[in-house]
């Protein structure tokens, strides 16, 4: 377990999110970002009103898929014009689509995109599905957790390049099982509070809040990270990564996916869809932060199956922001899922 940096290392909450979208691969302020943003949108809308092929709800599904690439584009490339989106940035946000997404999804998402791409006047060409190795549909059917020398290697990387984030998400998301979005949500009494009371308070999916027990290792977490907080100045109203400026929590989750996406292949293994253990689901070939839900689902699982294996499913649903158990199989290399 990799020790909290020192002080001169950590950023202060106000300058936490600037320091994270600066090192990215773009590189580009947040405020460069967002313009070019607006000014990307503003184009595709003009696209969208002088459009009437396919249905309006093809359109509009297109349509939004488009937005979402129009901000990869902007925190990436500081792209000022639609049309002059080529193969690279495509196929850079295929990779980004491939750490958090369902196959379907991805495979509509760049339809979409490059549906009003070819509207927009382009002489680009850009690829078609099956030509960017896009996942195939295979929910459960698959180990995502990352082995302990993945998580040791990222530790290594994220420090190296100071981002002090990263190694916090490395040590939280496998710890307790977050989300991105719920570990950037996470805030300084949020530790103060399961310090006091063995249990940690996670807002999750749909605003539903669940309480994590908290036992002797993780806590020994918490209290790295309050001594962490309390060394940055950060005050108990205070997210633990993310910014308290406007939209500081979704500046730093994508810049914590755009790091996994630029910097995955310094430390993934290279042969992950070779490896596979007798009695378990062969591993994906990729690793996400997602898959580190993953690790933490089977830790959790193996731990709670030694004292009540009856309840091992419904506690790890319960962990992971399930409301049904029956999902919980997809976590686990040596379960398997229900089939309809």
């Amino acid at each position: 377990m990799s020790d909290v940096p020192n002080e001169k290392s950590i950023p202060p909450p106000q300058e936490a999110t600037e320091l994270a979208d600066s090192q990215t691969e773009g590189k580009i302020p947040a405020s460069v970002s967002d313009g070019a943003y607006k000014n990307l949108v503003a184009q595709i809308d003009s696209i969208l009103a002088h459009s009437n092929e396919r249905s309006i709800k093809s359109r509009y599904r297109y349509y939004e898929a488009t937005k979402r690439f129009c901000r990869f584009l902007a925190d990436n490339y500081r792209l000022q014009k639609f049309k002059n989106v080529e193969e690279r940035h495509f196929r850079a946000y295929a990779e980004y689509l491939k750490e958090n997404n369902a196959a379907t999804t991805i495979q509509t998402d760049l339809s979409g995109i490059r549906y009003f791409h070819e509207k927009s006047g382009s002489k680009n060409k850009l690829s078609k599905n099956d030509h960017l190795d896009l996942p195939k549909r295979a929910v459960g059917k698959e180990d995502r957790s990352w082995t302990p020398e993945e998580i040791k290697k990222a530790r290594a990387v994220a420090r190296e390049m100071g981002r002090v984030d990263v190694e916090i998400s490395l040590d939280l998301v496998p710890t307790f099982g977050f989300r991105i979005e719920e570990l950037c949500r996470l805030k300084v009494e949020h530790l103060m509070h399961a310090e006091k009371y063995d249990q940690l308070i996670v807002q999750g999916k749909g605003k539903k809040v669940r309480p994590i027990p908290v036992d002797a290792e993780q806590m020994k977490i918490i209290k790295k990270y309050l001594d962490y907080a309390k060394v940055s100045g950060r005050a108990p109203g205070d997210y633990l990564i993310s910014s308290s400026e406007k939209n500081g929590v979704l500046h730093e989750k994508r810049s914590l996916q755009n790091w996994m996406t630029f910097h995955r292949k310094k430390f993934m293994d290279e042969n992950r869809a070779d490896m596979k253990e007798e009695g378990k689901k062969p591993r994906h070939e990729t690793i996400s932060w997602h898959g580190l839900r993953h690790s933490y689902a089977q830790r959790r699982f193996e731990e709670v199956s030694k004292v009540s294996p009856e309840k091992a499913k419904s506690v790890v649903s319960h962990d992971l922001g399930h409301g049904r158990d029956t999902v919980t199989p997809i976590y686990l290399p040596f379960l398997k899922a229900k089939t309809k």
